[in-house]
């Protein structure tokens, strides 16, 4: 079965490409679900041994002349070729005509944008692909393309993944990326954050964007004797930036909104600053073995100092990355636990569960997220694991 849509000034206007096995059972099927919404008809006819449906007899109209009159069929176009070679097979494909996406998109702005899309780059093509694996079900969307100014330091650096040895092995949450050399500065220089009320933020924006230049890691994982889940953010900035001391020039913008500056304390070993008291969210943050952590627990401060059983470690973890199909190094990574993330949401909600969600999740084990970046491409990929 195939889905078409023509003209994306009119994307309702689609029609739907197949051949049925059974004639007969399809006119009944047509005609009961006809009967059952009066308001939305299905129509459909015979074009060239496909029947073509719609709910529009002028989108089908509109299909057959535009097929009748091509000079040449969609296979026989080389960018779609190109896409849907690299693609490969799939339970379901969806292709995306980049140039076409680009027109509509600036007659739909309008003619002040043009300089706005020409920062962007050009798109060539999209194409999204859904398969199906043995341990789970697999979604990648390519997007191909020659990127502008706008993304001239997105792929930079990708995650070499260095941060996950400061990672526990049983995270619930791991996202990594590599960041790049004034990531955040060119948000200083935005004319709303000029204003007078804005002082100082493009600043703190400049030295977040030092802290975060290297490689970054964050995870979530299950309290221990806390209500609240541990939640810790790591930074290896460049080895001439110290991170603790940034963040406290970014915070010292912020001291009236915190009620004062961070207190001084020590925890497993490690002076650290900290933001809060009592029973409330605390923050804590320090600079451990060279690396900038943020933790709301001590605990997020003493994994980093003394270590333990890390992500690497974790035979989900081993298993979702091998079946997503994982590099060394992604543009960006996150993986996340669903099957032991279903019961801390349980513990907070406080609420029973019905019994047909309970079946539906009892299968799902873990996903993984990733991007890769390729000359004139990149693809994000999705895979969530089944067991």
């Amino acid at each position: 079965m195939d889905v078409v849509i023509l003209d994306f000034a009119h994307p309702n206007e689609a029609v739907v490409l197949l051949q049925p096995q059974d004639e007969g059972a399809f006119k009944r099927l047509v005609e009961k679900g006809n009967a059952a919404d009066p308001s939305s008809q299905l129509v459909y006819e015979k074009f060239h041994g496909w029947t073509v449906a719609s709910d529009k007899q002028a989108a089908i109209d509109a299909f057959k002349q535009a097929s009748g009159s091509a000079v040449r069929m969609l296979p026989e176009d080389n960018t779609f070729s190109s896409a849907m070679g690299k693609g490969g097979d799939g339970i379901v494909r969806a292709y995306v005509n980049g140039a076409q996406v680009m027109t509509a998109a600036r007659n739909y702005l309008g003619p002040d944008a043009g300089p706005y899309f020409k920062k962007l780059g050009t798109l060539d093509w999209m194409l999204m692909t859904l398969r199906a694996k043995s341990d789970g079900i697999a979604w990648d969307t390519t997007v191909h393309g020659t990127p502008g100014k706008e993304f001239k330091n997105v792929g930079e650096h990708a995650s070499d993944g260095s941060l996950q040895k400061l990672v526990p092995k049983n995270a619930l949450l791991y996202l990594a990326f590599h960041g790049s050399k004034g990531m955040l500065g060119g948000l200083g220089n935005n004319p709303i954050l000029q204003q007078p009320g804005f002082k100082g933020l493009g600043e703190a924006l400049q030295q977040l964007g030092r802290i975060m230049a290297g490689e970054n890691a964050l995870y979530v994982r299950a309290p221990g004797s806390s209500d609240l889940p541990e939640v810790t953010f790591i930074a290896a900035p460049d080895g001439r930036v110290d991170g603790a001391a940034a963040l406290d020039r970014v915070l010292k913008r912020f001291t009236k909104e915190l009620g004062g500056q961070p207190h001084r304390a020590v925890v497993a070993g490690v002076p650290v600053r900290v933001i809060g008291a009592g029973s409330g969210v605390v923050v804590r943050y320090a600079n451990v073995k060279g690396k900038l952590v943020v933790t709301d627990l001590p605990s997020g401060i003493a994994f980093a100092k003394n270590g333990g059983k890390v992500l690497a470690d974790s035979q989900e973890f081993h298993d979702a990355a091998r079946s997503s199909g994982l590099p060394a190094k992604p543009q960006v990574v996150l993986y996340v636990d669903i099957h032991s993330t279903i019961p801390l949401i349980r513990r907070f909600g406080n609420a029973g569960t019905p019994a047909s969600v309970e079946r539906n999740l009892k299968p799902l084990r873990s996903a993984v997220e990733y991007a890769v970046n390729r000359s004139h491409e990149i693809q994000i990929s999705f895979f969530l694991r089944i067991q």
